[in-house]
């Protein structure tokens, strides 16, 4: 069974803060009254649906987040920051359902005369890194990645070795 509705994800998210590590553990405290936030599909850089991620929401800031595979699954749950109070490392919740306004105008602005694909929640090399990825087109292909604190440009694979 495959769990395809943010609905779904958010139950099975909600029952997870009820139990190990969130419940005992103390660096999860923060993540105990929270909301949890909507999710967001995560897709492979190849464009297939990877799992979920489901921000852990205060007031308009993600203190931490949660992935669910796609089998419903909790994978990994986790904390911004090194511990719970440690709020300038939150994320803006907006962050979840849209790219920064301001990062993505300043792509567009760098790469004028582009074709820019619309951005998906995606992650480079590593679901630990996940971001909002954008293909430009020009001369070659350019991926970028946009991040809570800005944004990149992936550099090319050395072919060789």
């Amino acid at each position: 069974m495959q769990i395809r509705d943010p609905e779904s994800v958010r139950k099975v998210v909600a029952s997870a803060r009820k139990q190990s590590p969130v419940a005992d553990d103390p660096k999860f405290s923060v993540v105990r009254d929270t909301e949890v936030g909507s999710p967001v599909m995560v897709y492979t850089p190849e464009g297939e649906p990877s799992f979920w991620m489901a921000p852990f929401l205060v007031k308009n800031s993600a203190c931490g987040f949660a992935y669910v595979e796609l089998s419903g699954k909790v994978s990994k749950l986790g904390i911004f920051g090194s511990t719970p109070e440690d709020r300038p490392s939150w994320v803006d919740a907006s962050f979840f359902k849209n790219p920064p306004d301001a990062l993505f105008a300043e792509i567009r602005a760098k790469f004028s005369g582009s074709t820019i694909s619309e951005p998906i929640f995606s992650y480079d090399t590593s679901p630990a890194r996940w971001a909002w990825r954008i293909e430009i087109k020009n001369k070659i292909k350019s991926i970028i990645f946009i991040t809570p604190g800005g944004w990149y440009e992936q550099q090319p694979k050395d072919n060789c070795r």
